[in-house]
Formats: structure tokens, sequence, C-alpha cells
């Protein structure tokens, strides 16, 4: 807008002189006019990012063409965020799969994303989460995705992940019925729960890395050093999320 108001001022300065030169008092309706146009050239100049396209949309494009215009940029827009969307979930299902790497004998690992969900009626959100990826060991099943969770399920974790530290439970300890729930219908019996927190330690959703009845539960070593690479693989989707797009966060050190 500055450069804008530069241009106006060095063409009314440039007409004046011209006026002066030829004899001749320009009017200020055409003096207007001339400012104006030249304002709305540069408005769409500008929008446009070259000379040539401005000139075209400000003068020669119809309503329809504009409105043409506008649906091509908002498809390429769409096509962009889609592309981004599948390769930031690619990303994340190789952090995953990398967990299960480190996790002895864990039939699944998965991502819940923390979002804000809809609107109470005393107008705070409501936090909810989706489970959103997820891999699993051969001959195992994946868990499904599931959305708009409460995140109330999580009763038992959160006091852990706020001060982001991993947790992990046998499944008959949690005092969440729903969550107990979902994870007796995969046969689950240990769960391991690490923060997927960014670099400013907020909370944006957890790692789920689960053990069923018949698999070797690890030992207090192997739980430690998986905590360590949880926290590591965490900060790393928490990264992956961030780029694909804005997300709610939690900080840590507040509840829900």
């Amino acid at each position: 807008m500055i450069d804008i108001i530069a241009l106006l001022e060095a063409l009314f300065s440039l007409i004046r002189t011209i006026g002066r030169l030829s004899g001749r008092k320009l009017s200020q309706p055409m003096l207007t006019a001339i400012c104006l146009t030249f304002a709305y050239t540069a408005v769409h100049v500008g929008q446009e990012g070259s000379f040539l396209a401005g000139v075209r949309t400000a003068f020669l494009d119809n309503e329809t063409a504009r409105q043409d215009h506008r649906r091509i940029e908002e498809q390429a827009t769409l096509q962009q965020e889609l592309r981004q969307f599948v390769a930031s979930n690619k990303v994340i299902n190789q952090i995953l799969e990398s967990i299960m790497l480190h996790a002895p004998g864990a039939s699944r690992a998965s991502l819940s994303v923390i979002h804000n969900g809809v609107t109470g009626m005393t107008g705070s959100g409501l936090l909810r989460y989706d489970d959103t990826n997820s891999v699993a060991a051969p001959g195992r099943m994946p868990a499904l995705v599931v959305t708009n969770q409460p995140l109330s399920d999580w009763s038992d974790l959160l006091p852990n992940l706020l001060t982001g530290d991993c947790t992990f439970r046998r499944t008959i300890d949690l005092r969440s019925s729903a969550l107990r729930t979902r994870f007796d219908t995969y046969g689950v019996t240990s769960v391991l729960v690490c923060p997927a927190a960014d670099v400013q330690n907020r909370i944006v959703g957890a790692i789920f890395v689960t053990w069923d009845a018949h698999d070797d539960v690890p030992d207090a070593e192997q739980v430690r050093s998986l905590m360590e690479a949880g926290h590591h693989q965490g900060a790393q989707i928490a990264a992956v999320l961030d780029l694909r797009g804005p997300s709610p966060l939690i900080p840590t050190g507040e509840g829900n």
C-alpha cells in the first residue's frame, strides 16, 4: 500500500508538471480518474504477481472469467493440501513403524491427535481426539480409525502426558471404561503411551504402543528405553503435524 501511495504521488506530480509545461490546466475530475485507474490497476497487479496478468484481470476479464480463475486457484490449493496431507501421513506411518522396531513383541502402534471438537453449553471447547494412524505387526490387525472421541477417555493418562512423560500401564488398571473396552476389543493387555509434543512442549496428541495377551511384555529396562525413543519420535510426529497445518495445541501443564 505504501508503494502504491508513493506511485500515486509521483504520477500526480508528473501530470501537474506536464500541465504547466503545456500551458493547460488539467481538470480535477480528470486527474482523479487517472489516479483511481492507476490505483485500481496497481491493486490487481499486486494480487496477480505480474503486470500483464494484473492488467488482464482489471480490464479484460469479465465476472465469469474471474470466477473461473478463482475456482482454478482454489482447486490448485486443494490439490496441494491433499498432496501434503498424504505425504505427512506417510511420514507419520514410517515413524510409527520405527517405534515398532524398538518395541519387542508389540502388536501395534497408533497415533491419536487432539482437537477442539464441538462447543459446549458454556461456550468453551470440549476437547476430543481422533485416532488417525496405525501400524501393526505381521498377522495383527491395526487399530481402527475412530474420530471425535472425548478426551476424558484419557483421564488415567493425562497427568503423565501433560508433564511430558510416557506411561506404561496394564489395561486392567485403567479406570476409563470406554478406553479399556476399546483395548479389550483387540485383546490388548498392556499399553505404553507417550506424548506427541512440539518444541515448546505443547501436546498435540499421543502415541500408543500396545501388547496383546500372548505378546512378550517388555521388562523394566526395555520400557525405559522405549520411553526415551517415544519422546523423540513423539517430537518428530508433532513437527510433521505442525507442518501439515494449524493444529489445536494444549500447553504442557494445563488440563482439559
